[in-house]
């Protein structure tokens, strides 16, 4: 049995002990409370079962789960956070108190880098239009107290009137604060206060001179024509590229100039008609119609005027004949009534040539005429047509 035992023992670990050892003095523990809850032993057990229906709750005064431990969790958070809240007023009293100052126009014991670096600008912020009695208190009066904080010393600074005041730093108006000795020795492209509200660019001696270097090559280049290989389009059908060369560009354009010279020459002698811009495109005079019109019109007037010359010639002679006629006129009057003036007269005008060498011109002149004549001879004729 004992190696048994001894196996079986050996099998057990410290834990096991362990927790048995606890598992035994909570048992203890209950007893203890159970017979301080119970009593002695001697009581009835009437009593017995009344101190164990007075040891239990009812439903509704039961509390719910979990909200003992709630209450002491928040008894312990609020003992450590007390003394948080007390130094994050404290924190909030300071920012409050330097806020009134700045909004005063006053440093607040703050750097010029400080007060750059802040989020608002006090400077274009309106302060209040009343303020407060204490506001209105004689300064000189009050005697510096001690330093209670070094990064706030009492300092010396003049005010508007020339007078030498003492006071903290934070209270001293900016504009009126003293200059470091850092600052003035400083460095000389650091800018510490704004020279104006939009600062004005200037710039340096190399730039300037690269400029005007520039400037100068550019002034020295050779004049440039215009270069139409370097846009990418359609050009117009009237479209003529010079040529870079400046000798063959002027022979180009004197080429050109006489051509036009021959060409407005040209249709000066042919009788050529410009078109007015929103007029039928075409060759035609203001106000004429065809070519053949024209011709009968004009024959007709020099046929009108040769008629009056013949009748004024006439009258003329009609008057001078009764007064002066030959006595062989006189002796016969049938062979003087049997004569026609208007024979004599038509004898008097030269006749006109035979047609047949007309016919003839007019035939070879037709054979050279071209479509473009024939078509143009055919409108006219449906023109007169259409007229009539």
């Amino acid at each position: 049995m004992a190696p048994a035992t001894k196996g079986k023992a050996g099998g057990v670990s410290a834990t096991s002990f362990f927790d048995l050892k606890s598992e035994l003095a909570k048992q203890a523990e209950e007893f203890t409370k159970n017979k301080a809850t119970t009593g002695a032993k001697y009581l009835s057990e009437a009593k017995k079962t009344k101190a164990v229906c007075a040891c239990k709750s009812t439903t509704w005064a039961r509390s719910n789960k979990g909200v003992e431990a709630r209450a002491r969790r928040d008894i312990e958070l609020e003992e450590v956070s007390r003394s948080t809240v007390e130094s994050a007023r404290a924190a909030l009293e300071r920012k409050a108190q330097l806020y009134e100052k700045l909004r005063k126009g006053k440093s607040g014991g703050l750097s010029e880098q400080q007060y750059d670096a802040l989020l608002v600008d006090f400077d274009s912020k309106t302060m209040d239009r009343y303020e407060s009695d204490s506001d209105d208190v004689d300064e000189s009066l009050t005697v510096p107290r001690a330093q209670e904080y070094d990064d706030d010393p009492v300092i010396e600074y003049e005010d508007e009137f020339g007078r030498i005041r003492t006071a903290r730093r934070s209270e001293v108006p900016r504009h009126l604060l003293p200059t470091s000795k850092d600052q003035e020795i400083g460095d000389e492209d650091v800018i510490y206060n704004p020279v104006d509200f939009f600062p004005v660019y200037e710039p340096s001696a190399e730039r300037v001179q690269a400029v005007a270097e520039e400037l100068a090559e550019a002034q020295k280049r050779p004049e440039m024509h215009y270069d139409a290989a370097k846009e990418v389009r359609a050009k117009g059908a009237a479209f003529y590229q010079f040529s870079a060369d400046e000798e063959t560009r002027r022979q180009q354009m004197e080429e050109l100039r006489s051509v036009r010279e021959e060409t407005k020459k040209t249709r000066e002698e042919t009788g050529a008609v410009d078109v007015i811009p929103g007029e039928v495109e075409g060759m035609r005079a203001e106000d004429s119609g065809s070519r053949a019109l024209e011709k009968r019109k004009r024959e007709i007037e020099s046929r009108r005027a040769l008629l009056e010359a013949k009748r004024k010639k006439l009258k003329t002679e009609g008057d001078v004949v009764p007064n002066s006629q030959p006595k062989s006129i006189l002796q016969n009057p049938a062979a003087t009534s049997s004569k026609d003036p208007f024979a004599a007269l038509e004898r008097q005008v030269p006749k006109p040539p035979s047609p047949e060498p007309k016919r003839a011109a007019v035939r070879s002149q037709a054979a050279k005429t071209t479509d473009a004549d024939a078509f143009l001879a055919q409108l006219e004729q449906e023109v007169l047509k259409k007229r009539k």
